[in-house]
């Protein structure tokens, strides 16, 4: 667990609070799945805990100096060369590796057991933040910013709930595992109690 310390050391410094505070969000979801897959007897017989939770701590190192373009790729390399620094095994740095990079793309149900583990993971834990009441305010925010002049009105509210609602089955059917779309049904519900 030095490593893991060290790790979330690094990316406090790197990211700040605000990066920081969600990449720990994201950590905590990657345990919460991981736990959950164990209790449903779920293949977790093969998941590298201390290497998905490195990878959830470093899946987005690189945005600080890069931004999100192929931000999977980069935070993948950064994350290698810090490993390689602190003498964590070769295996490992791998498995992290891995993670990271594939954290960004869905995958089809027939392509998800070529994914290793920690990435559906850290994939399904990572979209889950985004399935809350906030997104919901970050539409109107958005919305607000595009079209100044335009008042939200009931059918304005109804078309941005749409979109909402969209986006919200797009993510749900991209999630690899029975625990995040169990948490994504339960947040869902909870953003439309919101609005109601």
């Amino acid at each position: 667990m030095e490593t893991v310390q060290a790790v979330a050391q690094h990316a406090e410094a790197v990211l700040g609070k605000e990066g920081f505070r969600y990449v720990s969000t994201v950590v905590a979801n990657c345990k919460m799945l991981a736990l959950e897959l164990e209790e449903q007897a779920e293949d977790a017989s093969a998941l590298d805990m201390e290497a998905l939770i490195i990878a959830g701590y470093l899946h987005n190192i690189s945005t600080v100096a890069y931004g999100y373009f192929s931000h999977h790729l980069k935070s993948a390399e950064m994350a290698a060369a810090f490993l390689r620094g602190l003498d964590v095994p070769a295996e490992r740095i791998n498995k992290v590796e891995q993670a990271i990079q594939t954290h960004t793309s869905a995958v089809s149900p027939e392509e998800r057991e070529t994914v290793p583990l920690e990435g559906r993971i850290l994939y399904d834990a990572d979209k889950l933040g985004r399935l809350s009441g906030l997104a919901v305010v970050t539409s109107l925010i958005e919305f607000g910013a595009r079209y100044p002049n335009r008042a939200v009105t009931g059918e304005v509210l109804a078309a941005i709930l749409r979109h909402i609602e969209e986006r919200f089955v797009e993510l749900y059917q991209s999630l690899n595992t029975t625990p995040a779309r169990e948490m994504a049904r339960e947040k869902f519900g909870n953003t439309l109690a919101f609005l109601d």
